[in-house]
């Protein structure tokens, strides 16, 4: 039976102002929450970490703090690995220490996308980028901590307060710009408002380890990009591409569906589909024009 109980713990939030730290604070907007932005607080800082701990004293500790810029994660691998890697293990470490639960994102990108089938919990990570590579160095450090600990992987995630691919081929389709996407890359486009709520009732149940979660069905990013166009009712024409083609740093995994059966058995939460939060989203974005130019 879902615990509410969890609403009554005094929780911290990290990465307050991202797609999903920001879902997550209105989710809990009733409970006893400290919420850090980048810009309030440096994770990569051990002891401004412990800080907040003994201020705060925090029963249940979020972090939605990522360096998520795949191409640049490749240029500075050095923060990249701070932030993901090295922060989550400090707060795993803090956690054990202040006997608080801590809940982490992490991402499809540990997998190298070459399986062909979704990809469940146990299966062996292999990424083939650096952003991947720090995210599960960060996974396995909380794992190993000795902490009380729930990891949620996602994917392809756009929202609110936030850069996003959705937002990337709007703004380009508004300025005329040329749009090309590639055919053979495959994930699952997801809400970060679905996945705040997803954490919700995962917290709610009391679920620890390790969760998949997205919003259900699979695309390539170019069955995307129309679908994104077409929904805010622009006709531009988007040229189907090869991953290889593209002027990226990173290499992208070609197929990178993850397999939320866990989670569904679970909650007893079907996720809905990408097309249907991706047109809420769109709805949003139509009445907040502003985010599209900033």
């Amino acid at each position: 039976m879902a615990d509410p109980a969890f609403l009554n713990q005094r929780i911290v939030l990290l990465g307050a102002r991202g797609m999903i730290g920001s879902a997550l604070g209105k989710l809990l907007h009733g409970a006893t929450l400290s919420g850090f932005s980048h810009q309030d607080l440096d994770i990569t800082d051990y002891a401004a970490l412990e800080k907040i701990f003994l201020r705060t004293k925090p029963q249940l500790v979020l972090n939605a703090a990522a360096f998520t810029r795949v191409d640049d994660c490749e240029k500075f691998r050095e923060a990249a690995f701070v932030v993901n890697a090295q922060a989550p293990a400090h707060l795993a470490a803090l956690c054990k220490k202040y006997n608080a639960e801590l809940v982490h994102f992490s991402t499809d990108y540990i997998f190298d996308g070459f399986g062909g089938r979704p990809y469940s919990e146990e299966h062996p990570a292999n990424p083939i980028n650096y952003y991947g590579a720090t995210k599960w160095e960060g996974d396995k450090r909380i794992i190993s901590s000795g902490c009380s600990y729930l990891v949620v992987r996602t994917s392809w995630i756009f929202g609110k307060n936030g850069d996003n691919y959705v937002k990337k081929i709007l703004k380009r389709a508004m300025a005329g710009a040329r749009l090309s996407a590639p055919v053979d890359q495959v994930g699952a486009p997801t809400y970060a408002e679905d996945v705040a709520a997803a954490v919700v009732r995962l917290l709610a149940l009391r679920a620890t380890g390790t969760f998949h979660f997205a919003n259900s069905g699979e695309c390539s990013r170019h069955e995307q990009a129309i679908a994104i166009l077409k929904l805010y009712g622009l006709n531009n024409s988007v040229e189907a591409v090869k991953n290889d083609g593209l002027p990226v740093l990173a290499k992208r995994p070609p197929f990178s569906i993850l397999d939320f059966t866990r989670y569904t058995e679970f909650t007893g939460h079907m996720p809905r589909s990408w097309q249907q939060s991706t047109a809420e989203y769109i709805e949003y974005l139509k009445q907040n024009e502003q985010e599209l130019r900033s």
